[in-house]
């Protein structure tokens, strides 16, 4: 946990008027209110100068503002909305701020401590025994108390129904969100590690949000802070014996925002906030008993070599629980960066196949207690770590699916593919896609797995890379069967993942609303899937009964191209898609807007356009948010006219599909194209799988996925 450093008044106007009256020493936590007296017996803390507005019922200055106590005043203007608080801007309408600290009751107490014991990533992160017992004693700083509700807001039904009004989690989690943003933008002078700790959870809280700016620019803030703050205790170090604490959780959270950053730079055009330099001869976090026992350990950089501070000669100790996640991170992000800086002309399998490699002695190199075995994950569900566990594996089966599926992406691509050449050169590519279908299985049955072992009283939220690999796993393995990649024989399983997949994603997203255009495009592909599964069964039955009844009743009418039944109610209500006409050098409807702070990628999901289109009813969800048409072509292989776009006019505005498009209404396209929309959409048809992966490569080959995963591109 953070070093406390303690000062006390210098003069007698320093001292709040609770200490005077008692005659005891007023001593502050990083020169801010409340003192150290105050904060145990949770009272207000004020100066004797401010006492006058606090007995005709002002609020005091201690919750409202905790502005330094120095020898001089310290005059601050009291910030009241997001944009003039120091912070960056919200991205939709400005915040009211609120710095009034709420009471710390038994019940946020144990809202608290659950985050610290169980939650990623406070629970590997933080040292646990200080951070309790601060709690207990009222002394850990307001930053991170708020920053610590902020996240458990998301898992507590009692916090959502008393602060989250309409937004629920995402509205209860906001409420403290803005509390500790307050007051780490009041600390930019000196920070804490308390400060930066509670900047990470805020940059997690923000990303959840689809508040890409906020999230990204708060992440080079905490890069910035623990840079100064590891300068200034560099100067400070003594022989403490605590000392090794300290070090340790600097650490970890050195390693926590190289997490963040891995995950909030996965696009081009975003700049890591972390260098080579700062992490290259930092240790990775020890085991969790060497970390919460105080026993100074010696582990290895991320690179393999030993620290510079260690000790000639020294033994080095096995790397952590969270280490493993740092390193599954990195695997993570290597795979990512072949997917940014490759393209369908400089791919070049052999580095997929190092990077598979590289995924895989890593795996090897996990202790026996880490391997992904069968039931593996019961066990450390009821030893308190499964979420420990899945976070490495999801991190691992997410770069695997990466890897193969950019492979599959560079086959499938050619122009001289042909399914029937991919089911002749099956050996080949079976075991691609069979480490696909290994992997996907394995992320949905660790997130089951928690969500069957999770306490009963609380929502289940899952951390935001494990929803998105849930996604991963469901969107890939629709894919494979939709296109006929995968055998016919793993039909049931796939339809297994993707339900299973979709449904993670529609509770996730009632936590978090950048999961929301993740559920909607899974639902897309589910219904698709879904579809092409009765047609098939149908077909099968008209076969047969035409088999055995044709002697009979030569004349039966051959009704293979009837339309699949749409009434499920779990169909996606898109209304009609209408080709629209840009003119040749003007920018098409769905460019990003440069003005946006947080554009989305729209184009990244458009089917092809063909020679005659025909009115559709269901379009094809963007994975970044918003929607994209899809009009159907007679030949398959005809590349879209650039000065064709198709456009998808959905039923109600989305907030998080902000298209320019979504204002016109259908009946006006088809006027303006000399067309009629038939009431109903008589002539709709459904979106075909061809058409679905068609677009579905598209986005891919653009990295639309990696976009919607960061909340936009930057």
């Amino acid at each position: 946990m953070s070093s406390v450093v303690r000062s006390t008044a210098l003069r007698a106007g320093g001292a709040c008027v609770r200490c005077r009256k008692g005659k005891t020493k007023c001593v502050y936590e990083n020169g801010r209110a409340p003192c150290k007296n105050c904060a145990k017996g949770m009272h207000e803390c004020y100066l004797p100068s401010e006492s006058m507005a606090h007995a005709h019922g002002g609020v005091a200055p201690s919750n409202r503002q905790q502005r330094p106590r120095e020898s001089l005043p310290n005059e601050r203007i009291v910030p009241t909305s997001a944009g003039d608080r120091g912070g960056p801007p919200s991205v939709g309408a400005s915040r009211h701020v609120s710095t009034t600290n709420e009471k710390l009751t038994p019940e946020l107490l144990q809202e608290c401590e659950r985050v610290i014991n169980k939650t990623l990533p406070a629970c590997v992160a933080f040292h646990k025994p200080s951070c309790l017992q601060q709690l207990k004693n009222a002394s850990m700083e307001w930053t991170l108390v708020n920053a610590l509700l902020t996240t458990a807001a998301r898992h507590s039904p009692a916090m959502i129904r008393r602060y989250g009004g309409q937004l629920g989690g995402a509205g209860a989690a906001e409420h403290f969100a803005q509390k500790a943003g307050q007051l780490v933008m009041q600390s930019l002078a000196s920070p804490s590690l308390a400060d930066i700790q509670a900047l990470c959870l805020l940059v997690i809280h923000e990303w959840g949000c689809r508040e890409a700016v906020r999230a990204y620019i708060y992440l080079g803030q905490a890069a910035r802070m623990i840079q100064m703050y590891r300068i200034v205790s560099a100067q400070q170090r003594n022989s403490d014996p605590d000392q090794f604490l300290q070090d340790e959780s600097f650490r970890r959270t050195l390693w926590l925002i190289y997490i963040l950053d891995c995950f909030l730079t996965s696009s081009p055009g975003r700049r890591p906030a972390l260098s080579t330099h700062d992490v290259v001869d930092v240790a990775l976090p020890c085991a969790d008993m060497n970390f919460n026992f105080g026993s100074p350990v010696v582990v290895r950089t991320i690179s393999g070599a030993a620290p510079s501070h260690a000790e000639p000669g020294a033994a080095l100790s096995e790397v952590g629980e969270f280490g493993h996640i740092v390193l599954a991170t990195q695997a993570w992000r290597n795979v990512v960066e072949m997917m940014t800086t490759t393209t369908l002309e400089t791919f070049d399998d052999a580095r997929c196949l190092g990077l598979e490699a590289d995924i895989d002695t890593l795996r090897q190199s996990l202790p026996p207690h880490f391997a992904d075995k069968p039931g593996q994950i019961n066990l450390h569900i009821t030893m308190g770590s499964g979420y420990t566990y899945a976070m490495i594996h999801c991190l691992l089966n997410c770069g695997t699916i990466f890897v193969n599926r950019r492979r599959i992406l560079q086959v499938v691509t050619d122009e001289n593919f042909t399914i029937d050449a991919w089911r002749m050169a099956s050996h080949t590519h079976m075991q691609t896609v069979d480490r696909i279908f290994a992997a996907s299985h394995s992320i949905i049955h660790s997130l089951l797995a928690l969500e069957h072992g999770a306490d009963k009283d609380i929502m289940v939220c899952f951390p935001i890379f494990m929803l998105f690999s849930a996604f991963t796993a469901g969107s890939t393995v629709a894919y494979l069967t939709l296109k006929g990649l995968a055998p016919s024989t793993v039909t049931e399983s796939a339809s297994s993942i993707v339900r299973d997949s979709l449904r993670l994603c529609q509770d996730g997203s009632e936590s978090w609303p950048l999961v929301t255009p993740w559920a909607r495009h899974l639902t897309v592909m589910s219904k698709v899937l879904r579809d092409m599964k009765v047609l098939g069964r149908d077909r099968e039955a008209r076969e047969d009964s035409r088999a055995t009844m044709h002697a009979t009743s030569p004349h039966i009418k051959d009704d293979i191209a009837t339309p699949p039944d749409n009434t499920n109610p779990e169909a996606m209500e898109f209304d009609t898609v209408q080709p629209n006409s840009t003119a040749p050098g003007s920018q098409p409807p769905n460019a990003a807007s440069p003005g946006l702070p947080t554009p989305t990628i729209e184009g990244a999901g458009g089917s092809e356009v063909g020679e005659t289109p025909l009115v559709r009813r269901p379009g094809i969800t963007t994975i970044n948010g918003g929607s994209v048409g899809a009009v159907d072509t007679r030949v398959a292989t005809t590349s879209p006219p650039p000065h064709a776009t198709p456009v998808l006019q959905h039923q109600q505005m989305k907030v998080d599909s902000p298209s320019a498009q979504s204002s016109v209404s259908n009946q006006g396209v088809a006027n303006a194209q000399g067309a009629s929309v038939p009431p109903g959409g008589a002539d709709a048809v459904d979106m075909t799988a061809n058409e679905l992966c068609q677009a579905f490569e598209r986005q891919l080959l653009e990295l639309d996925d990696l976009a919607a995963f960061m909340g936009g591109g930057v």
